[in-house]
């Protein structure tokens, strides 16, 4: 019985002081900074209310920022997406104008021209971004050289196509690194607030040794919230 009382022990989740989501410790935070400016006779060595206040701040701005940078990438990928199904279609058709002009057997000898490759069963240009982006340019001079410039998948179709794609390729990109520096920076903003959090738990505790649950509450600390 004893062991099974100790197993059941170590099961326990104990919450922590500190919410697990973002927007939550932001809001923890700043009815922590108010409370604590309230409070001018409790203090920590390393840092004070008015700049943790500006530490929570940054925090937040940097949350918003992160989030409607976020928001643009979705419009991109979805646009990336529409080009995919169109670039799919434009193959086809390509394959079928070979097909027409050199017959089925001898057809696929000239696909790599097109920057069409094998995959598996089918000859696709390739779906990964990169290397799709890669062989875009070898469709054009083809496409040129075996006179299919004015079909309805041709010259122009391509070329818009691959002016297309290497822009919002260049977008999504910029919007991927925007949002990782933009993460990083959340990231060591909210080490800062969780590490002034845990310190003045310890200083509310030292200071009401018999009441800093309560007070902790006062402060913000209220665990069953998160």
């Amino acid at each position: 019985m004893e062991e099974a009382g100790a197993d059941l022990v170590k099961n326990v989740k104990h919450k922590s002081n500190n919410p697990e989501k973002d927007a939550d410790l932001g809001s923890q935070g700043r009815i922590v900074a108010a409370t604590w400016k309230k409070n001018s006779l409790l203090k920590l060595v390393w840092t004070n209310a008015d700049e943790f206040e500006t530490t929570v701040n940054s925090y937040l701005d940097t949350l918003t920022e992160r989030l409607s940078t976020g928001g643009g990438r979705k419009e991109v990928t979805g646009k990336l997406a529409t080009l995919d199904i169109d670039i799919d279609k434009g193959v086809s058709a390509i394959k079928g104008y070979l097909i027409y002009k050199f017959d089925k057997t001898n057809a696929p000898s000239y696909y790599p021209q097109f920057g069409i490759v094998k995959n598996g069963n089918n000859f696709i240009v390739p779906r990964d971004r990169d290397k799709r982006l890669a062989a875009l340019p070898l469709v054009l001079p083809a496409i040129t050289v075996h006179g299919f410039t004015g079909e309805k998948y041709g010259a122009a179709f391509w070329q818009a196509t691959m002016d297309s794609y290497k822009a919002l390729l260049t977008q999504a990109s910029a919007v991927d690194g925007t949002v990782a520096k933009k993460v990083g920076n959340k990231n060591e903003l909210r080490k800062a607030i969780v590490k002034t959090h845990k310190a003045l738990i310890f200083l509310l505790m030292a200071n009401y040794p018999d009441t800093y649950q309560s007070v902790m509450r006062e402060w913000g600390f209220q665990k069953e919230k998160y």
